[in-house]
């Protein structure tokens, strides 16, 4: 058992902080693809590859960092770490045969969601960025019947589907999410995120392999990826362009032997194309949360959301087909309708989209009302 007091045992912790302590060298250096094999290097290594005439001011700096790294976690009880040898949690048995373990993982929040939970209750939902109002809310209706079936689920806490997986798991109350970040725990990313950041550490997890206190660099983000997939029984790519970052979870994930699926989006959509590639490549094709749960190993559908029973109707309207028609007789009815829909979209169980209209979220199939 873990013992409560510990951290990382000295030797795991000093390669990690020189990680740490090289990144911008690793930047400079033109490592800004997944950096395969570097991650696995010792201090010593790393030091020695990256270093150049820098060698023994790093050797220096590094001293210094483990002695500050020790000040830090005696001061600070928000935070916790651990080895694969030691540490305030018990690591990951998925991590101990991972072909590019990190040396140290640090939490904010409930361990035990990484610890506790195998891959096989663990679902990675990643894609683009700059995703499109069709990904946004495909990537929380998934989410949020995958936390409703007792799944974790995994992303990286970027700007568009990660964002909205997040989002979609805490949507469901109990819902539990693991958001694997490329700086420290303590470094919230992108800053925009700052409250999203907060409601995991408080409901789900932050975990990181870098330090507190450090920042991000490009190397970090595909870094990043391959701990995604190593947390999850599976990887589903919701929308994903050509060169998205997103393929490298996919193949983190298929190094593993863990399974890819993506979602399949329109052939002339450019931010599909990555995603509709890995379906053309022999990846599941994850088409409704009930395809989700067969892919997953569940007997039973997931489960999708209940509306209260006085906004069923309006919640119809959007899921099986009428809210043109609804909307466009006007009077009371009309006004009821829109009325409905706020509430609904205040609850998280509907979506407006930019151009007008509304989709489920959390629902395994219907079509998308519209507005006239």
């Amino acid at each position: 058992m873990p013992d409560a007091l510990a951290g990382p045992c000295v030797r795991c912790l000093r390669n990690s902080t020189a990680l740490a302590l090289v990144g911008h060298h690793l930047e400079k250096g033109g490592l800004r693809a997944r950096p395969v094999g570097i991650l696995s290097f010792s201090a010593d290594q790393l030091i020695e590859e990256i270093g150049g005439r820098r060698k023994g001011e790093l050797h220096l700096g590094l001293e210094k960092a483990l002695l500050a790294s020790r000040v830090d976690s005696d001061s600070d009880s928000r935070f916790a770490s651990a080895c694969r040898h030691q540490g305030a949690f018990e690591w990951p048995a998925c991590l101990l045969e991972d072909p590019e373990p990190p040396w140290v993982l640090t939490v904010s929040g409930d361990s035990k969601l990484i610890a506790g939970t195998p891959p096989g209750r663990a679902v990675a939902l990643v894609g683009a960025r700059k995703a499109n109002a069709y990904g946004r809310s495909t990537a929380r209706m998934l989410a949020h019947s995958a936390a409703g079936a007792g799944c974790v689920v995994v992303s990286g806490l970027a700007f568009g589907i990660d964002t909205e997986a997040h989002k979609g798991s805490l949507s469901f109350g109990s819902g539990r999410t693991v958001a694997v970040v490329g700086g420290g725990v303590d470094h919230v990313y992108p800053r925009s995120n700052a409250r999203l950041f907060e409601e995991i550490s408080a409901a789900g997890c932050i975990v990181s392999e870098m330090p507190c206190g450090t920042g991000v660099w490009r190397w970090s983000f595909p870094a990043r990826n391959r701990l995604i997939a190593a947390l999850s029984q599976m990887t589903v790519v919701v929308q994903a362009a050509r060169l998205s970052g997103s393929l490298h979870t996919a193949e983190a994930a298929l190094l593993r032997g863990r399974t890819v699926a993506a979602v399949p989006g329109p052939i002339n959509d450019p931010v599909s194309a990555g995603s509709n590639a890995l379906i053309a490549d022999g990846a599941l094709a994850v088409i409704s949360t009930e395809s989700l749960a067969e892919a997953l190993g569940f007997d039973q559908p997931l489960q999708s959301v209940t509306p209260p029973a006085e906004l069923v109707g309006a919640w119809r309207l959007v899921t099986n087909g009428g809210l043109t028609e609804a909307l466009s007789s006007g009077g009371p009815r009309s006004a009821e309708v829109m009325s409905d829909l706020t509430r609904l979209e205040l609850l998280g169980m509907i979506q407006r989209l930019p151009g007008g209209g509304w989709v489920p979220i959390g629902h395994g199939g219907g079509s998308v009302g519209s507005t006239p």
